[in-house]
């Protein structure tokens, strides 16, 4: 046999073994499991009610918006929810129903078949199920990625930090949403310490409040009133914003043939928004047929004691009967009075404003 004969069945033979080999190997060596891929969708609920009231306002806040910055981060949306009161969600997330709950922080907390992400801070953590621990894992790599960039402490702050509005010095940020307030004063020709001054009054820049009424969300929209102007989901800062903002424009318009100036304007447009369009149209008819000038809020609001009495039906003018006017007269004074506080606190209005000259203010 000639040598490259040999060379030729060696390494014939050689190949041939190798080819067994990894024959043998496949058999007894299970596929590589594919990674998991993260769900385009996340479900989330908000479980913080046994902190302090305060405190759980603020937290919420931060939560959501963290929620909100993580979903983003993968291209993928969320739905917050606010748990309701006396309620538990730990079995709805067990059974698959949601994916993350956030729940107050506790040291060395242990939950059956749940597991726990890296501190979001020292008052709130989010729990999932063990079988999610692929996005466990992408959560805390977010995380330990969010607390190494030293900007996110001052977002943290800006949700964190209590003050009250009456006794703060100068700043230059009045909330945690301050970008989304003056993007939409902005679009409106307002200054945006007024539309900051309505929220506060509102809500304390709470996400999560709630009024007896059932309007809720940072500038307390009624569901029917959110709905009609396009919210699906009233805690959210930039749709409950939007939609309170172009409340109140369509309610300057309304009464901007009415109104004297444009402080009175606001005037009309936050009583309004306080009480509605309907109780506003009863007094300026009443305060016409009793020859009161309706140019100014304040000369105006004289009517409203005759508006205690059931005999004001009588007048013909009243349609929506009965009306108090107290929480109307005093929302009006205390929402001026903040915006004027505001414009304390916060004088870099001016810088922001100089470029538009048509920037209404009350």
């Amino acid at each position: 046999m000639h040598k490259t004969d040999r060379s030729f069945y060696i390494v014939s033979g050689i190949t041939a073994v190798i080819c067994a080999a990894v024959f043998i190997a496949s058999r007894f060596i299970p596929d590589q499991v594919e990674e998991k891929s993260l769900k385009p969708h996340i479900i989330s609920v908000l479980d913080l009610d046994s902190l302090s009231s305060t405190t759980s306002s603020l937290v919420v806040g931060y939560n959501y918006y963290l929620l909100e910055q993580y979903a983003e981060n993968d291209d993928r949306t969320v739905d917050i929810r606010i748990s309701g009161k006396n309620t538990s969600y730990l079995d709805s997330l067990r059974a698959g129903v949601i994916d993350i709950l956030v729940i107050p922080y506790e040291e060395d907390l242990q939950l059956d078949s749940l597991i726990f992400s890296s501190p979001i801070d020292s008052l709130s953590t989010w729990v999932m199920r063990e079988d999610e621990s692929h996005e466990m894992d992408n959560l805390n790599r977010w995380i330990d990625n969010w607390h190494e960039n030293e900007e996110n402490d001052v977002v943290r702050e800006s949700f964190m930090h209590r003050y009250n509005v009456f006794k703060s010095r100068r700043r230059e940020h009045l909330s945690p949403y301050d970008s989304l307030i003056k993007e939409k004063a902005d679009s409106m020709g307002w200054d945006w310490r007024m539309l900051a001054a309505i929220i506060y009054q509102e809500s304390h820049f709470h996400i999560e409040a709630r009024s007896h009424r059932g309007a809720s969300g940072l500038m307390q929209m009624m569901p029917h009133t959110a709905r009609s102007f396009g919210v699906t989901d009233p805690l959210s800062p930039e749709d409950n914003i939007r939609a309170g903002a172009e409340l109140l424009h369509s309610l300057l318009r309304r009464y901007s043939s009415v109104a004297a100036n444009n402080q009175e304007k606001f005037k009309y447009a936050l009583a309004a928004y306080n009480a509605g369009i309907g109780r506003v149209d009863d007094i300026l008819r009443l305060a016409e047929l009793r020859g009161v000038d309706t140019g100014y809020w304040d000369t105006v609001i004289d009517v409203i004691p005759e508006m205690h009495d059931e005999s004001v039906a009588d007048t013909g003018v009243v349609k929506l009967g009965v009306f108090k006017g107290e929480e109307t007269i005093n929302y009006v004074q205390t929402v001026i009075s903040v915006y004027e506080q505001f414009r304390r606190i916060c004088p870099e209005q001016e810088k922001h404003t100089s470029s538009s000259s048509q920037a209404e203010t009350p």
